[in-house]
């Protein structure tokens, strides 16, 4: 065999690998992250209810890229409220979130655009413990499609995203509780 038909037997054998683990992975990205905060329902709220809020004080994002551009509609908290952001490609890319579901006081849910890389779907389950805490889930979902690619990198969202998630929670964290 002459050296050209081995390296495209190889790199047959790679595009044949990467498509299979591509179509075999799940099409639904999904990943979620708690917390348990020490205060009232009424307390957490705001800062997941209103986009501004959860920008200015608890984004993993602003302090990734303090410069980026954030602009909001007259909307301001609950369903409707939008806003979107501008900055560093690499730290936090081009987007928009609005709030598509606003339930009394336990559940945001958000659709989120990223500028070349699709849309998602994210949100906050609030549950009040009984015990002076509440427990704040913040999730994530996305649909890959088809796309092979797109379901490799799927597979790895809780690894990428996971660790910005904590971070988010955390911060809501002391500043709840602070």
């Amino acid at each position: 065999m002459s050296t050209l038909t081995i390296i495209l037997i190889i790199v047959g054998a790679i595009v044949f690998l990467v498509l299979l683990i591509g179509f075999t992975s799940p099409r639904i990205a999904k990943m979620e992250r708690s917390v348990n905060i020490k205060a009232s329902v009424d307390t957490i709220w705001p800062y997941l209810n209103n986009l501004k809020m959860f920008v200015d004080n608890w984004s993993p994002w602003t302090e990734k890229d303090p410069n980026a551009v954030h602009k909001y509609n007259d909307i301001a908290e609950g369903v409707g409220a939008h806003y979107s952001w501008k900055g560093e490609p690499k730290k936090v890319g081009e987007g928009s979130m609005e709030i598509k579901t606003s339930e009394d006081m336990n559940l945001v849910k958000v659709h989120l655009e990223f500028k070349g890389r699709g849309d998602a779907m994210a949100g906050w389950v609030l549950r009040d413990n009984g015990d002076g805490t509440c427990q704040v889930t913040w999730d994530f979902e996305s649909d890959n499609g088809m796309n092979p690619m797109a379901r490799i990198f799927g597979r790895m969202m809780d690894k990428f995203l996971g660790p910005d998630y904590e971070n988010g929670l955390n911060k809501l964290k002391t500043v709840c509780e602070g």
